[in-house]
């Protein structure tokens, strides 16, 4: 039997057009989440390891602000891989991976800045006011 004869070489059909979308790989794409919070946890350790030596924080802060970069890296990765494996080009592919991985630090700082400005309360004095 050759390639020809084997239906598996072509794309299925649906409604008579073929469906192109390219499958994810479950596994590597927590491979890529994996990755992506490793190098959170790097980068945002070494930012946070010089915070503390300049005593701009507690260890117990640099601690868990290392930790919430790394997971939302990690997250930022696996979506920008998730959104890149659709595109065929592979100028769209990294312009998918940027734009995706970006919208989502933002989205993911943006919503960790809001709980930490919960927690702290209001501003108390005008200095404070301002660094909102």
């Amino acid at each position: 039997m050759s390639q020809y004869d084997d239906r598996s070489y072509y794309p299925p059909m649906v409604g008579g057009t073929p469906y192109t979308m390219t499958p994810y790989n479950p596994s590597a794409l927590f491979q890529m989440a994996k990755l992506g919070t490793v190098i959170g946890l790097t980068g945002a350790g070494a930012a946070n390891l010089h915070r503390l030596q300049h005593g701009e924080v507690s260890s117990s802060e640099a601690a868990l602000n290392t930790l919430r970069t790394g997971v939302a890296s990690g997250v930022a990765t696996a979506a920008a891989t998730l959104v890149a494996s659709q595109f065929r080009s592979p100028t769209l592919a990294l312009a998918a991976t940027l734009v995706t991985g970006t919208a989502t630090m933002y989205a993911l700082n943006s919503a960790a800045q809001s709980t930490r400005a919960k927690a702290s309360g209001p501003p108390t004095t005008e200095s404070d006011a301002e660094s909102c």
